[in-house]
């Protein structure tokens, strides 16, 4: 498990390496001021060790020592930007954390992975229960964009409201996951879904969020592993001890809906949640990222905030209105001279905001 979880962390942080370096166009948004303008030699040292981490973990014996050196550097890696911050990192600091509490007892490892994707797959599911996600994800990504079809063919035959049938089969899995004696069985349907998310964002479809394509693989070894053999119910002592990771992991997420707790952190994945974020401005720098003549600023050539992050540094913006602020002061004081325009689109509502 610790050595393939190694693997793909290994990979997706060689294809993604703008994300964990300051020198970049994309903005470095650190969550504290004082974190500001720390020198790219930082950056890049945390990222070396990161890799050297992962090298070890792959190809010598697991060593408890290693597995703390390497949640240091993430963390403290993490703190220095929070683009950083993304659903994939935090799964698998959140899996080397277990395993390096549990050196000695791999069953409760195992156990805590198991918790952890219960987790994962009932909120995201549950995330998705909103008419962005039918919007922007069921009707824009896969009705239009992944299979073709025309509004025509999608109102004549409902196909809407079908995709609500994603985040009710997301839960429902969760669930039985939880309760079912056969795991073994689910895992095949979890896979089978992981499967299709790759046929349709992956190289052969819309070939979209790449960094994404790697995680999906590493669910689908995780899935595998996991449940090959029979997981232990966990007794209250086992749940007490482990309070921290429940809180974590099932109260602190439905802060989410109150706006109180970070969404990556809830899982809340391609869910349509969120604004986008537009900057209409002459740059050079920024015209390789730019959409020309956009609608959105007037036929002045515009930047989606998410298309350039996903281009430049292979990572998703953080969804996040705080995190939001800070890029829009951020660009507003690079690009002065530019007489920059932000503007704040909400996709479900139609509604623009000009900053």
């Amino acid at each position: 498990m610790i050595k393939g979880i190694g693997f793909f962390w290994l990979i997706t942080k060689l294809w993604s390496y703008k994300t964990w370096l300051a020198e970049r166009l994309y903005p470095v948004i650190p969550p504290a001021d004082f974190l500001e303008n720390i020198p790219n030699g930082i950056h890049l040292f945390l990222y070396g060790f990161s890799l050297l981490s992962l090298l070890i973990i792959i190809f010598f014996k697991p060593n408890r020592v290693v597995l703390i050196l390497l949640l240091i550097s993430e963390i403290m890696s993490c703190s220095l930007d929070t683009v950083r911050w993304q659903p994939w990192e935090y799964v698998y600091i959140c899996i080397i954390f277990v395993i390096a509490i549990n050196f000695r007892k791999p069953k409760n490892s195992m156990l805590m992975i198991h918790l952890l994707l219960i987790s994962m797959y009932f909120f995201s599911g549950l995330h998705k229960c909103n008419e962005g996600f039918l919007t922007e994800v069921w009707l824009n990504m896969f009705l239009k964009g992944f299979f073709g079809f025309s509004m025509d063919v999608i109102l004549q035959y409902k196909l809407f409201f079908v995709g609500f049938i994603i985040p009710a089969v997301e839960i429902v899995l969760a669930i039985l996951l939880l309760i079912s004696k056969s795991k073994r069985i689910i895992r095949y349907v979890l896979i089978g879904m992981h499967v299709g998310i790759l046929i349709i964002i992956g190289p052969f479809g819309l070939a979209y969020n790449s960094v994404v394509w790697i995680w999906n693989l590493a669910m689908i070894f995780i899935l595998y592993i996991l449940y090959e053999k029979p997981i232990e119910v966990p007794d209250n002592r086992f749940m007490y001890l482990n309070i921290f990771w429940i809180l974590l992991w099932y109260v602190m997420p439905v802060f989410t809906f109150f706006g109180s707790w970070y969404q990556y952190f809830s899982f809340s994945l391609y869910s349509g949640k969120g604004y986008q974020m537009y900057f209409c401005v002459h740059n050079k720098d920024l015209e390789r990222y730019a959409e020309p003549e956009s609608m959105m600023c007037d036929g002045i050539p515009s930047v989606n905030l998410q298309n350039w992050a996903l281009e430049e540094i292979k990572s998703a913006p953080i969804p996040e209105p705080e995190i939001y602020k800070k890029i829009e002061v951020y660009m507003k004081k690079k690009y002065a001279d530019k007489n920059i325009k932000i503007i704040f689109y909400d996709p479900t509502t139609d509604k623009i905001e000009e900053q």
